[in-house]
């Protein structure tokens, strides 16, 4: 290829912008999109569905892929509050008090709630609340095998009104997920005790899970520098190994939720609630990171350890000086006079 194509393709991908065919505001908006909504239930229940999960807690399984657990390892360290990330502050919360009344939204197999309740010494009742019957139903058998005060019921959050009253609502990476983010919040604002709170940890990357442009130009050079073993898509090409010149960017909230209105999330959570803790998530990292490029890592050579702790330093640095923009999101809200 001629240098002029080269400098084409260069600016076609990486300096000039993508984002949205249509900017998803509402479950109207859907309408105007080529997948209706009900086909993106559909599709959003079969990806769930199939991810490889642990089956005696329910966790997804990151399949040889260890840079992706470095990864969450260090944002939960960075974005933690007084030393605590959301697990641990959760845990704290209930363990101050006599009893908790918790309501989880998105809570999917009920994974993390699981856990999380495994550390408290206090009572409790967790309402958990997804629309995959399946994660649901299977979470309600793992409650009752391991005698955890857990309520798994199946709703769609976009549609549905908080009867009760709570002192701790969480939201674990499924806002993401969420059209109608501020009827949503506006109902968890009206359903916390005065003295609740609202506890979030949230990939916030731009909506349709596309890149701002700093962060694909930054990615765009990484690229061309890595070699190509660390360029292979896992995920974007079935039945192939295919080695991306440049990082994959294409609408990935075009056929199920994913990351349909992530990028909102942050100004919509400052509107509807008084901010307690903002705890700052990384830049790119997510990006090299997941189930796309993330298993070209391997931790038993020493190369691929060194090149994860460089990326993961750099990242640190972006994010240390705001040169990124940062993609996840520790939140503790308070109720809000609206």
């Amino acid at each position: 290829m001629s240098l002029l194509p080269k400098i084409t393709n260069f600016y076609d991908v990486i300096l000039k912008d993508h984002h949205q065919q249509v900017a998803i505001k509402s479950v109207e908006d859907i309408k105007k999109t080529k997948v209706s909504y009900d086909q993106r239930l559909i599709n959003e229940n079969w990806t769930f569905d199939t991810k490889p999960r642990d089956p005696e807690t329910g966790n997804e399984i990151a399949i040889n892929n260890d840079f992706v657990i470095k990864y969450l390892i260090l944002e939960r360290k960075l974005s933690a509050y007084k030393g605590m990330d959301l697990w641990a502050y959760v845990a704290d919360f209930v363990n101050k008090r006599d009893f908790t009344k918790i309501l989880s939204i998105g809570s999917g197999p009920c994974a993390v709630e699981m856990d999380i309740a495994s550390h408290f010494k206090s009572g409790y009742q967790i309402d958990c609340i997804d629309l995959n019957e399946k994660l649901i139903r299977d979470a309600t058998t793992r409650a009752k095998k391991n005698n955890l005060n857990l309520n798994p019921v199946v709703a769609d959050i976009n549609d549905m009104q908080f009867d009760e009253d709570y002192d701790l609502v969480m939201a674990v990476a499924s806002l993401h997920h969420f059209i109608a983010l501020e009827k949503i919040f506006r109902n968890i604002n009206r359903a916390l005790k005065p003295e609740g709170e609202f506890v979030v940890y949230e990939p916030v990357c731009r909506s349709g899970m596309f890149l701002y442009r700093a962060q694909r130009i930054f990615l765009g050079f990484l690229f061309l520098l890595l070699p190509k073993r660390f360029r292979i898509n896992h995920q974007d090409y079935p039945g192939e190994k295919k080695i991306d010149r440049f990082f994959n960017e294409y609408d990935r909230s075009g056929w199920t939720f994913e990351c349909i209105r992530s990028g909102e999330i942050p100004s919509i959570l400052k509107h509807f609630f008084r901010i307690k803790h903002w705890g700052r998530g990384m830049t790119f990292l997510r990006r090299v990171s997941d189930s796309i490029y993330g298993p070209n890592y391997h931790t038993d050579k020493r190369q691929d350890r060194l090149l994860m702790s460089l990326l993961c330093w750099t990242d640190r640095f972006l994010r240390f000086f705001h040169i990124l923009p940062v993609e996840g999101l520790f939140f503790i809200g308070k109720k809000k006079h609206i």
